[in-house]
């Protein structure tokens, strides 16, 4: 089959934010945007990094315009969050953006990170996964909920 002589025009790049950081020590806000990935990760850690020396005892990551998070990513937000307590602060993620809110909730994080949305409805969008519960030695996991199985 032939290609169509006027291929449609594909906007692949339509959501597309570049990577950048903001840092204001004075107010000890690190401002991220874009892809929070292996590459990005560093740069993000020295603006934390130099949180260190504000005054301020609350450290605020903005990453309401994050558009993607990887592993890189997830352990430079556990960074950031131990190196705040190391300094007698607290890290919170100020307005998450949708993709990086899931992430932390489907990895777990959310039981360590402080995350604050941008309002009630950003809450309501992002509903946490249900809570599985502890497998205990010897017994089956399930997948999907669903009726316990029958004794015998």
């Amino acid at each position: 089959m032939a290609a169509p002589a006027n291929p449609p025009d594909l906007d692949h790049d339509a959501g597309w934010v570049p990577f950048q950081v903001s840092v204001d020590v004075g107010t000890a806000t690190v401002v991220v945007a874009g892809e929070l990935d292996r590459e990005h990760a560093p740069y993000v850690l020295d603006g934390l990094w130099s949180l260190t020396r504000s005054e301020r005892s609350r450290w605020v990551l903005d990453t309401e315009r994050v558009t993607f998070c990887d592993a890189a990513g997830l352990r430079t937000l556990v960074t950031g969050h131990h190196l705040a307590r190391r300094h007698g602060c607290q890290m919170v993620l100020e307005r998450p953006s949708p993709c990086l809110h899931r992430l932390v909730v489907l990895v777990g994080l959310d039981g360590l990170l402080v995350l604050l949305p941008a309002g009630p409805a950003a809450v309501d969008e992002h509903r946490p996964l249900p809570p599985t519960g502890l497998l205990r030695a010897g017994q089956r996991g399930r997948a999907v909920p669903g009726p316990a199985p029958r004794s015998r």
